[in-house]
């Protein structure tokens, strides 16, 4: 049911006879907007309750596709949406080669341009390549662009086949050789199988080259490779990049399952089956394996011989995972404490079939389980009662704490897969632009406020909202109530503009979900969130609504874009003389809100993707988070943010299985401003103000990686914290060119496992004392510690 809590029909009657009664007016509000917060939901979900009908044809499929790109000549003229099958002849019979339709369906443009000519930005194409079921066999590669997703029928995923005479290295290129692999965004690819099991199993192929960075997504895909291959791999990064998260991959045979050569990763719900190795470690500062299961590989993870050494290594984490008939689970080499460093947290291994859990140059020295409520650590660790400067921990259990409402039955933390809506038929779907009573444009010019509104409190509870490809202006506030499930196309793009939107003294959210106390449903995927001006007065997102179970209230594949893109006028607005205030904040995740928060990438632009206009933005804030209940952040990253890039104030009952952040690479500079400015004097009390700085401290007053205060019952994992430059200055190798990292206030049952930098001083700072310095904990890319545990 769309609202997850119905309401009885004598209670509507009831609350319809209250309201009657009270004054016409309140603070100029009607009253039912009060009173009868969430009854037209419920009466929505009376007369057209949202249940599955478990359709034989994917909705999607069916749909009708009208987005547009905007923002590019002839863009009204632009196919968003390819059918492989019915457009570009395809056959998927498993028998004709149909590597040149796929690749025709990639690169199909308009009149303008075609998406293969690198002349229409990152954000000017965007291409949904849809596969119908059906087995579609190549005998060479296909390449990928920016702004594109490759989705299968997830009902029945179709199968993408090396032929047995198949010629090329690799069966898909992800990455646009157009662009660097650090600035490869937008790309994704769900809901298909990947065989390559009539190739020879001893000559070399990967099935993906994924050197790929932020806001890609790779989910719910099968990897068939042949029974004691000894040359094919399942996924590979030869070119690195700077990624997330890829998620519910299952990897049957093949030497390798995933290559990892990247900067940092979230590898959630992974299964290795009958790999020679489940994942080589190549580089990595930062890894989190998170529910992976590893059954009949000789390894499960290898971080034993990285290309560059053990001392680059960071620390690679295994939680909540499983591990049968494997010869060893994880194999490394030795480490003093600072590089190469391991965590396992709740891992299950079935001692029988599994001789070594852990081998460190060879020698087992760890076998069977970590039970639930413990973790065993190798490497530098800070510990309640234990030395003030911390101490290596050469493979020690330690008890840890996780909050009830955190994890299921099994004691492992809650993880869901993006959701597809596969079980709902397409008459249960409602395209925006398709509602004649009330027109939506998408096209970056029209005002869609009110038709939108009207759309999202129509439907809400009812139909399951499709956002086609485009650009959807908003002038006030956008309210998601409860029942609302959204669903963009390679990434659609609600955007603020106007007023509303200017003054910082008071921000206004873009878009709100729920009203605080609300308790349903409302899921977004898919979507952007940004601005088309400069709006200092602008929070992107609010949330207040919590779900009765977790996933109720989520995001999914959903990021935030301020500046950097041809949709907003900050691309031309803010360039070199001084910071401009684009906007006031990311996302707010209020105290009544409960959210489940997979693949996200909060983004103030640091160069601009569709042009050589110069970005010197400042957004006030990243993602402030203050929720009592239960969430979840997996696959999760803020960058380049001027006060902090996340703020856990006053929170309880946190679970974040991955942070990325950078901080803005004009800070710290001589001639750039210092936190608090260009936000000064700071508006809300969650703000820092930077008092413990002096004043003319450039490097301590620079954007806070992750705050904490006045908060409990938090599990952090894997934080990558990457500073690269002053003033735009690359820093120097070897030197500190920022403070802190983290800093922890009146906070209490706080537990980190993985903290990575890069050129800063203490990766943690607690009650104004810093704690864990990186002078006594130098690897990985700059300094690296393996768990930080506070009472």
């Amino acid at each position: 049911m769309g609202s997850s809590k119905m309401v009885p029909l004598w209670l509507v009657s009831s609350l319809m006879l209250s309201a009657a009664a009270l004054p016409s007016t309140t603070n100029g509000v009607p009253p039912l907007d009060i009173s009868l917060q969430g009854v037209g939901v419920v009466l929505n979900e009376i007369e057209c309750p949202l249940v599955p009908t478990d359709s034989s044809t994917y909705w999607y499929e069916s749909v009708t596709h009208n987005g547009i790109s905007p923002f590019i000549p002839n863009g009204t003229d632009w196919p968003v949406f390819r059918n492989v099958k019915t457009t570009f002849g395809a056959k998927g019979d498993g028998v004709t080669d149909d590597s040149e339709a796929l690749q025709n369906a990639i690169n199909a443009g308009n009149s303008f341009a075609q998406r293969n000519t690198n002349s229409l930005g990152t954000t000017g194409q965007p291409a949904v390549v849809y596969l119908p079921k059906g087995v579609y066999v190549l005998d060479k590669p296909i390449q990928f662009y920016v702004g594109m997703i490759l989705m299968g029928d997830p009902i029945d995923p179709p199968t993408i086949k090396a032929a047995s005479n198949f010629s090329g290295d690799f069966m898909i290129y992800a990455k646009d050789p157009s662009q660097g692999s650090t600035t490869n965004f937008y790309i994704g690819m769900k809901n298909v199988i990947l065989d390559s099991t009539d190739y020879d199993k001893d000559k070399n192929l990967t099935l993906v080259d994924w050197s790929v960075s932020q806001a890609c997504q790779l989910a719910n895909i099968r990897f068939d490779m042949p029974y004691e291959s000894t040359g094919h791999i399942g996924i590979a990064m030869p070119e690195g990049g700077s990624a997330l998260i890829m998620e519910d991959l299952y990897f049957h045979g093949g030497a390798v399952g995933v290559k990892l050569d990247n900067q940092q990763y979230h590898l959630k719900s992974l299964t290795f089956d009958s790999c020679k190795t489940g994942i080589s470690v190549q580089h990595m500062f930062m890894g989190h394996c998170q529910g992976c299961k590893f059954t009949s590989c000789d390894i499960g993870v290898d971080t034993s011989s990285p290309r560059d050494g053990v001392e680059g290594l960071g620390t690679f984490l295994i939680t909540d995972s499983t591990a049968d008939n494997t010869g060893t689970l994880v194999k490394t080499a030795a480490t003093n404490g600072s590089f190469d460093s391991v965590v396992l947290d709740n891992v299950q291994v079935d001692e029988a079939s599994v001789p070594s859990t852990v081998t460190i140059d060879g020698k087992a020295v760890l076998k069977g389980s970590v039970k639930q409520g413990e973790a065993w650590v190798l490497g530098n660790a800070y510990l309640p009662n234990g030395p003030a400067n911390g101490a290596f921990q050469s493979g020690t259990t330690i008890s840890t704490h996780r909050a009830a409402s955190l994890v299921d039955g099994s004691g492992s933390f809650h993880r869901l897969p993006p959701p597809a809506y596969m079980e709902y038929g397409v008459d249960q779907v409602v395209n925006v632009k398709n509602v004649p009573s009330h027109p939506v444009a998408g096209d970056g010019k029209a005002d869609d406020t009110a038709s939108l509104q009207a759309i999202v409190n129509k439907y809400a509870g009812c139909k399951i909202l499709f956002f086609p490809y485009g650009i959807y202006l908003v002038t006030d506030t956008l309210v998601f109530p409860p029942g609302s499930r959204v669903y963009g196309e390679a990434w659609s793009a609600i955007s603020a503009t106007g007023s509303k939107f200017i003054n910082p003294g008071a921000p206004v959210p873009m878009v709100k979900v729920g009203e605080p106390g609300d308790i349903g449903v409302a899921q977004f995927s898919d979507m952007l969130f940004t601005v088309g001006d400069v709006l200092p007065g602008c929070t992107l997102l609010e949330v207040n609504m919590a779900g009765e179970k977790p996933g109720d209230v989520g995001f999914w594949n959903t990021h935030f874009r301020v500046g950097g893109a041809a949709d907003s006028q900050t691309q031309k607005k803010c360039g070199l003389d001084e910071p401009c205030k684009a906007a006031f904040m990311h996302a707010h995740f209020t105290s009544s809100s409960s959210a489940y928060v997979d693949n996200m990438w909060a983004w103030t632009a640091d160069h601009d993707l569709d042009g050589g206009n110069s970005q010197y933005i400042s957004v006030g804030r990243g993602v402030l988070i203050k929720s009592t209940k239960p969430s979840w952040f997996i696959g999760f990253a803020s960058e380049h943010n001027t006060l902090y890039e996340v703020n856990i104030n006053k929170a309880e009952d946190l679970f974040i299985g991955f942070q990325q952040s950078e901080t803005p690479y004009w800070q710290g500079g001589n001639s750039t401003p210092s936190a608090p400015n260009p936000w000064e004097p700071v508006v809300l009390d969650s703000d820092p103000d930077f008092s413990w700085c002096a004043a003319d401290d450039i490097q301590c007053r620079m954007s806070i990686y992750q705050r904490v205060s006045g908060s409990k019952n938090l599990s952090l994992y894997a934080a990558g914290f990457w500073t690269f430059f002053n003033g735009d200055e690359a820093c120097a190798a070897g030197k500190d060119c920022q403070d802190d990292a983290i800093r922890i206030e009146s906070s209490t049952s706080v537990s980190y496992f993985g903290i990575g930098v890069n050129h800063v001083g203490n990766l943690v700072v607690k009650d104004g004392e810093p704690v864990v310095k990186s002078a006594e904990n130098k690897g990985g890319w700059y300094a690296n510690t393996a768990a930080y545990l506070v009472d």
